[in-house]
C-alpha cells in the first residue's frame, strides 16, 4: 500500500511540473507544447514507478 501511496504522489507533482513546462514551451510555440507536454505527461509514469520501487 505504501507503494501505491508513493507512487500516487510522484505522479501528481510530476503531472504539476509537465504542465508547466508545457505552458513555458507555449510562449515560445503554440505547435510544439502539445507534443512536449505529452511526452513529459507519458514520461512521468514510468520514472515516478522507477522512483517509487526505490523509495519504498
Amino acid at each position: 500500500m505504501k507503494l501505491l501511496a508513493v507512487y500516487t504522489l510522484l505522479v501528481a507533482i510530476g503531472e504539476f511540473v509537465s504542465y508547466f513546462i508545457g505552458r513555458v514551451v507555449e510562449h515560445w510555440s503554440a505547435t510544439a507544447s502539445l507534443p512536449v507536454f505529452l511526452a513529459c505527461f507519458f514520461i512521468v509514469f514510468w520514472v515516478a514507478w522507477r522512483a517509487a520501487i526505490r523509495i519504498a
